[in-house]
């Protein structure tokens, strides 16, 4: 049923330089409705997002907004004066608010020569009508609730690169468009910031909105409908959340799978048949059989998904039994994040680490691998250990490099029990590297690409001590799918930082929880 309000997305195809990248999309978006947008990276969803924002419009055919709802794209949020607060840049959002109370403080000067009492009444009541006396503890609530509340009183230039995100998203959410158009919004907060975005969509807000988002937890909680994004193909649509719409897949998958089995069979069949009866006296049987044949409209093979399982040999590092042990250290760079009295770290562990931001999980991370000195105490390695450090600063792009070139400078295989091995080829297909990808020039990839290749490559070097800094940011649900595989068979220890709840409940058995002042 199509709401007053809606959106008519009609687009035919988007190319760039002459390569089609989304194409034969036609459906209709309810004022109301939660929908994922998912599919692997590259395949579009981010721009389709621009394309129904109206950031792109050189695309075939139109997205036609019935009843002129007002879109909300974080991407739309410019920071037009870097010396303005970021509490005077959320006030920003409310503009009917602020405007009219520039009018009232204006007219409040002149209140006294001119006796105009009654305008100032009607221009009170609605000034609290729209909210005007409660905007500013909405600002602080979303604030707190994004993870921004002791940013407030600093400018704008003074702050990062994942805070101005979350500065983006709050001023977004406080705009409160009929329409919300996410794109990756939990990928710079932490885990607590998630929770309460997640809990806000549910209860507080009253529109609909598009998420692109590999938080599959968060989508879980969120959405009721999912769009998968086939590139060129166009889309296909579920009506359930993330989890059951993954579900409804495999089985449409199996029956698609089991249909072409079955007319495969049946054909077959036909044929031996016909040849049987061809010549003889049973040849107008055969024929007519032939004629009938040839009137089946003929399924196509469905796609086959083999579940990729990794094997391990033993990392060429033998770890010994404890990997790390701390002693009366100090986290921080400059003053003391938190003290550790004692702790060990040993070779068969899987660690999840949480927090909120800005507590020194990354600090801890480079501090075990001895990149930063503790503060004070001892930090002692094994002599064995080879760490694998996944970091947030990301790949280390060579300009004249192909993708197979950058993997084999690292190792030409990587070993797998009894023997066997997998070349840089293979590993780079089995992380979805096609063979035409891994000659493509590394400052070609996309975003999620380098992503995914710096993931790789830490995995191929084969370490026995594995840290995930964020590893699931910018990454697709197949290649989550392909890492969670990869780590519940892997040998050595591992150690992730990561808010993907759905992520950190499948692989790691217990927690360091960061609060401030330890762990």
């Amino acid at each position: 049923m199509t709401d007053m309000n809606h959106l008519n997305i009609n687009i035919g195809q988007y190319e760039v330089n002459g390569e089609i990248i989304i194409g034969s999309i036609n459906t209709i978006v309810n004022a109301h409705d939660r929908i994922a947008i998912v599919g692997p990276n590259g395949v579009g969803k981010s721009t389709f997002l621009r394309i129904v924002s109206g950031q792109i419009q050189e695309y075939i055919w139109s997205v036609e907004n019935i009843g002129g709802m007002n879109l909300g794209y974080l991407e739309q949020i410019h920071f037009m004066d870097e010396s303005t607060t970021v509490r005077d840049e959320l006030k920003n959002a409310f503009s009917e608010i602020r405007a009219l109370e520039k009018i009232i403080q204006k007219e409040e000067k002149k209140l006294e020569e001119t006796g105009e009492y009654e305008w100032y009444t009607e221009a009170i009541e609605k000034y609290k009508l729209i909210g005007g006396y409660t905007y500013e503890n909405e600002l602080e609530k979303v604030a707190r609730g994004i993870g921004i509340f002791h940013l407030l009183e600093r400018t704008l230039e003074g702050v990062s690169g994942g805070e101005r995100t979350k500065i983006a998203l709050a001023k977004t959410l406080l705009s409160k468009p009929d329409f919300l158009l996410l794109d990756e919004p939990t990928n710079f907060i932490d885990l607590s910031s998630v929770e309460w975005l997640e809990k806000y969509l549910e209860e507080s807000w009253k529109g609909g909105y598009m998420i692109v988002s590999h938080d599959r937890e968060f989508l879980d909680q969120t959405v009721t409908k999912v769009i998968e994004i086939t590139g060129p193909s166009g889309i296909e649509i579920f009506v359930w959340n993330y989890s059951d719409s993954v579900r409804e897949k495999q089985h449409m998958r199996a029956v698609k799978e089991k249909d072409y089995e079955n007319q495969q069979a049946l054909l077959e069949s036909e044929k031996e048949l016909i040849n049987r009866f061809r010549a003889g006296s049973r040849a107008g049987f055969a024929k007519s059989r032939e004629k009938a044949l040839d009137k089946i409209e003929i399924l196509e093979k469905p796609e086959t998904l083999t579940e990729i399982k990794f094997i391990f040999e033993t990392p060429k590092e033998k770890a010994p039994e404890t990997l790390i042990r701390m002693e009366e250290a100090f986290i921080g760079r400059v003053d003391p994040l938190f003290f550790i009295r004692e702790a060990t770290l040993n070779a068969w562990e899987r660690i999840g680490i949480v927090g909120e931001n800005g507590v020194g999980k990354s600090t801890f991370l480079n501090m075990l691998q001895l990149i930063e000195p503790a503060d004070n105490g001892k930090i002692n390695i094994g002599d064995t250990v080879v760490f694998g450090n996944f970091s947030q600063q990301g790949l280390v792009v060579k300009e004249n490099v192909r993708v197979i070139e950058y993997v084999k400078d690292i190792a030409e295989n990587f070993p797998l029990a009894k023997g066997g091995s997998l070349s840089a080829a293979q590993f780079l297909e089995l992380f979805l590297f096609p063979p035409e990808k891994q000659y493509t020039y590394l400052p070609s990839l996309s975003g999620g690409e380098k992503k995914r290749l710096q993931l790789l490559t830490v995995l191929f070097s084969n370490p026995n001590f594995l840290i995930l800094d964020e590893p699931t940011n910018d990454l697709d649900l197949p290649t989550l799918a392909v890492l969670e595989n990869f780590l519940s068979e892997y040998a050595g220890c591992v150690m992730i930082v990561s808010h993907d709840r759905y992520f950190m409940d499948r692989l790691v058995d217990h927690l360091f929880v960061f609060e401030g002042d330890g762990i």
